[in-house]
């Protein structure tokens, strides 16, 4: 999970570096990225409806960072005591 937080962190800190214009949306392999899955795995949940909400805009897939937070939030588990 350290490992997953620590990427999310990276991709956020590029994705805002100087210069950079801020993203609302990703598309599937940087919103893979963004959650540390594979983007073969993005494409069974979209495919089965259980991943993070998705748009569509002609013939393209975004993600928004609000719902891969929101997504990843909803996964989070503490540890066990």
């Amino acid at each position: 999970m350290e490992q997953i937080i620590e990427g999310l962190k990276r991709i956020e800190e590029m994705l805002s570096a100087k210069g950079a214009v801020p993203r609302e949306y990703l598309n599937i392999e940087e919103a893979a990225d963004f959650i540390g899955v594979s983007r073969q795995t993005l494409d069974r949940w979209r495919m089965e409806a259980t991943g993070p909400a998705v748009h569509r805009v002609g013939r393209r897939v975004l993600y928004s960072l609000a719902d891969l937070r929101a997504f990843m939030e909803t996964h989070r588990q503490e540890p066990l005591q």
